[in-house]
């Protein structure tokens, strides 16, 4: 399938390691110069590396996507070298504060810039050049704790602030949309990655239960029996960047194999 995006320039937030790598990984075989952001210089050289060897155009842009300074840098980059960026995947490491007797006022301040006012930086950055060209794609890698909020897992702040940058991309796709810019927010269960394997042994073992335990009940309570490949999440985010999808925004789209009960 031809999604039409051969030579879009892309910014690739968190595109160095598990599912944002992956997705570096997909769309430049579509064709595109995927600019990969973050912080790990090492990580970042080895996907650049990975992906020109597959005769791909890649770049790397060693900021921290969570801040103001390193959204602009990255567009700065992106633009010197190819021209401003056409697809742009938000992928921010979400809070970890802990429980609500457990955080303080000032946990929720900086849960709100990291998540909230870092997707508010980015649109600002990207959006008028989207604007002049009359196309443009914003995909945000959030979590289904948007749409149900984790019992078992101590993320309050995450659980809030992830909410909030729910809405503010539903808000902004509604103003821009006539413009041709698709703005959509991907909601995440669990994914076989390191950083997932790290955070829920460690949170499990604090919580003084069995890791393996308990990670096995919780692969069997999602309905596919299993947690999903970087792969998959990178493919949904393909096809959302895609010139097909130009129908598809303002959306929250639950990547989970399931596992959210609701029905809406």
């Amino acid at each position: 399938m031809d999604f039409g995006i051969k030579g879009k320039v892309v910014i690739s937030g968190g595109g160095s390691k598990g599912m944002g790598r992956a997705i570096s990984v997909d769309l430049a075989r579509e064709g595109c110069r995927v600019v990969v952001a973050a912080r790990g210089k090492e990580a970042i050289d080895e996907v650049v590396s990975e992906i020109r060897a597959a005769g791909g155009e890649a770049i790397a842009a060693y900021v921290n996507m969570a801040k103001k300074e390193g959204i602009e840098e990255a567009v700065r980059i992106a633009t010197e070298a190819w021209g401003a960026p056409e697809i742009v995947v938000g992928n921010v490491y979400g809070p970890t504060h802990g429980r609500w007797e457990e955080t303080t006022d000032e946990n929720f301040r900086e849960a709100f810039e990291d998540m909230v006012m870092s997707q508010v930086y980015l649109l600002r950055a990207v959006t008028p050049a989207m604007k002049e060209k009359g196309w443009g794609r914003i995909v945000l890698i959030n979590s289904m704790a948007s749409k149900e909020p984790h019992k078992e897992l101590p993320l309050v702040t995450a659980n809030v602030t992830r909410v909030g940058a729910t809405s503010l991309n539903k808000s902004v796709a509604n103003e821009l949309g006539h413009y041709g810019i698709t703005i959509n927010t991907i909601g995440t269960g669990g994914f076989a990655t390191d950083r997932y394997t790290s955070f829920m042994k460690r949170t499990i073992e604090a919580q003084g239960d069995s890791f393996d335990e308990r990670e096995a009940k919780r692969r069997d309570d999602i309905p596919v029996g299993r947690l999903g490949e970087p792969e998959e999440m990178a493919a949904v985010v393909a096809f959302l960047c895609s010139a097909r999808a130009s129908y598809v925004t303002g959306q929250f789209i639950l990547v989970d194999g399931g596992s959210v009960k609701s029905l809406f």
